[in-house]
């Protein structure tokens, strides 16, 4: 039968073990000192510390030659064994050599599971009595009795306190590697999935667009219409997978940036210019306040593309026709603040903390297209930067974003 158990501290449990064994030979000897009777000793407190020593030393080696000490069940029922021995040679009930059964059990904790600590705890109790026994002190005196009592006791609870302690641990530890493993295997999925999508999408966006351009202008109504649907749900549904794509790739730590001086203002123009054609659509206003004579930044342009036009596509989206949408520029500090302000609904006080977490929408915003990966995935990029990114907003007055890029000190001379 098998008694191990996966190890708590991969790769240090052994050293925290043989610490533990010394620390428990070096107090025996410290406590021997206190304990002046010589009633039942048969050899003194330094032969039978350098015996002990002498067995920690070869337990650290005999594994190599002797592949049942390799179990740990076996070594530490010998573990138990030569304190047996050494609580008998050094007094019985009265030996301070009793401290390595509480080394024994703190050992079969971090060794074996709950239910073989435990079992190994009753065995360790029934050496203790037969070596006080069997020693010439006895037990038969009261205070042989109390101290014999007090151990055992001493003994199960070290015994079940730790494995409770340590069992917690395990399942803990086990609970949070099955989590991890899950949120591997679903990144993998959807990693999987999402790549597998884009060649249909960009072969159905492609005819799309083939079938567009090549239109009769006498064509039906109704069929423009629908070539036009299915246009924009395709771009939908490639924006979302984009989206997945650079979630995975976030998450995994395989987003590099490429960085290159960057004049913001000029860059958030021509980003701006973008939207131009979505803003003409519902008859909105793009203000820009973008001064000029700004340090550069060193920023990755196609990632912050990515941000401003998430935050811009949302303003657009929330804000209602004929409204107001504002993009500014300013310098903060040691930073660069980029902030996009809309007249739309705003978001309550209670969704702000929220806002920028996977997959979260709010409650008003769920009728609307996405997933709530637009924001996260922001917030994500702007940290890459250096920077951080935050939302100021009231119910019904609207919203404003703003994220900073650091501007180094070389940076702020340009």
């Amino acid at each position: 039968m098998n008694h191990d158990h996966p190890p708590l501290l991969p790769g240090g449990i052994d050293r925290v073990l043989l610490i533990l064994r010394w620390l428990a030979l070096a107090l025996a000897v410290g406590l021997s000192f206190i304990d002046r009777s010589t009633e039942g000793v048969f050899v003194g407190i330094f032969p039978l510390a350098g015996g002990v020593a002498a067995y920690n030393l070869a337990v650290l080696f005999l594994p190599r030659f002797l592949p049942w000490l390799r179990q740990p069940f076996n070594v530490l029922a010998l573990d138990g064994l030569v304190a047996t021995l050494a609580v008998y040679l050094n007094g019985g009930y009265h030996s301070a050599f009793f401290i390595l059964y509480v080394f024994v059990l703190l050992a079969a904790a971090f060794r074996l599971s709950m239910m073989s600590s435990l079992l190994l705890a009753d065995l360790t109790a029934l050496l203790y009595i037969a070596a006080c026994l069997l020693n010439p002190a006895g037990v038969g005196a009261l205070q042989a009795t109390y101290l014999v009592g007090t151990k055992l006791t001493l003994l199960l609870i070290v015994a079940l306190l730790s494995s409770l302690l340590l069992e917690q641990l395990r399942r803990e530890q086990e609970e949070t590697a099955r989590e991890r493993a899950l949120a591997e295997a679903q990144a993998t999925f959807v990693s999987a999935v999402s790549h597998e999508l884009r060649t249909p999408l960009t072969c159905i966006k492609t005819s799309v667009e083939l079938l567009q351009a090549t239109e009769p202008r006498d064509a039906d109504e109704s069929r423009h219409e629908l070539m036009q649907t299915i246009a924009d749900h395709t771009a939908r549904l490639e924006s979302l997978v984009n989206d997945l794509l650079q979630v995975t790739r976030l998450e995994a730590g395989q987003i590099v940036l490429t960085r290159q001086p960057t004049d913001l203002a000029l860059f958030l123009r021509r980003v701006a210019e973008s939207f131009e054609p979505l803003l003409v659509r519902k008859a909105q206003t793009l203000e820009l306040d973008l001064p000029d004579r700004l340090p550069r930044v060193w920023v990755d342009r196609a990632r912050i593309e990515d941000v401003v036009g998430n935050l811009l596509s949302n303003a657009v989206k929330f804000t209602p026709r004929g409204g107001h949408i504002r993009l500014a520029l300013r310098k903060d500090g040691n930073s660069l603040a980029v902030s996009v302000s809309d007249d739309g609904p705003g978001i309550p006080p209670d969704e702000q903390a929220r806002i920028f977490d996977k997959f979260y929408i709010g409650r008003d915003q769920r009728s609307a297209a996405g997933v709530g990966l637009g924001l996260y995935i922001a917030r994500q990029l702007i940290e890459l930067h250096g920077g951080r990114i935050t939302v100021k907003s009231m119910p019904g007055q609207g919203a404003t974003f703003t994220f900073t890029i650091p501007v180094k000190a070389d940076e702020a001379e340009t």
